[in-house]
């Protein structure tokens, strides 16, 4: 069996192995709780993007490239923000494959 054919879930010690050998990444160091026995809790970035409608960046493009062509406005949430409901948002997460 290889690793592509195994499904389930990450335990702890694995996600903090994968973090140590480099496949997750974070912009910031880890807050002590964030890694749970069977999960990740995931930080949101700085900024996020308010957007018509969810989008495929498509093959020529990348997600960024997309966002600044159709990002109606960029929000800080360094201090914190109020995200309005009924409208779509795209975040940049702080850990990353």
């Amino acid at each position: 069996m290889t690793k592509s054919d195994v499904s389930g879930i990450l335990p702890a010690h694995v996600l903090r192995r994968y973090f140590e050998e480099g496949l997750l990444s974070t912009e910031q160091p880890l807050d002590a709780d964030q890694i749970q026995p069977a999960s990740l809790d995931l930080r949101l970035g700085q900024k996020a993007y308010r957007v018509r409608a969810s989008f495929l960046p498509g093959l020529e493009n990348t997600v960024q490239d997309r966002l600044d062509e159709l990002a109606l406005h960029e929000i800080s949430l360094e201090d914190g923000a109020v995200l309005e409901t009924g409208c779509v948002y795209i975040i940049p997460l702080l850990e990353s494959l």
